[in-house]
């Protein structure tokens, strides 16, 4: 916008000095260049201004379905902790004090991660002010580290 601005001064300034020494035909088309430059500038901006809005537009459209991605990705991975906490809680009942001793264990961890989750999901459902792609790869690192705990 600076550049425009300067383009268009320096363009004025010129015509200003070439209009005084020139004859009347001279002076008319130097005013036509002078205003052709000036509406090239002025469209040149606006079509800057265009890209930008729809660049902001696509990278929010694109941050949405990432948010959507991860939201699905963080709630399938609750089910399946979920569903192994309810595997733990039969296998407790058969057990005995030592394997209900490690199974308890073992799902105090689950529940842990678990409320990890929770708190990244809250997160992503809210408005970050993280930037996007560290928050994604924190987020996506903790969801492998916890497929890895379940095995």
């Amino acid at each position: 916008m600076k550049k425009s601005i300067l383009l268009v001064t320096s363009l004025l300034t010129i015509s200003t000095f070439t209009i005084s020494s020139c004859s009347r035909s001279d002076k008319k088309e130097i005013a036509e260049k002078t205003q052709d430059a000036q509406d090239k500038v002025a469209q040149s901006a606006d079509n800057v201004a265009s890209d930008v809005k729809e660049g902001v537009a696509e990278v929010a459209s694109n941050i949405k379905e990432e948010r959507l991605e991860l939201t699905s990705k963080i709630e399938n991975k609750r089910k399946d902790i979920q569903g192994e906490i309810d595997e733990m809680d039969t296998k407790m009942a058969k057990a005995t004090a030592a394997e209900k001793a490690r199974w308890k264990e073992r799902k105090a961890k689950l529940k842990y991660k678990m409320n990890e989750l929770d708190a990244s999901l809250e997160e992503v459902k809210s408005d970050t002010k993280r930037d996007w792609k560290e928050f994604k790869a924190d987020l996506n690192a903790k969801i492998d580290k916890i497929q890895e705990d379940i095995k």
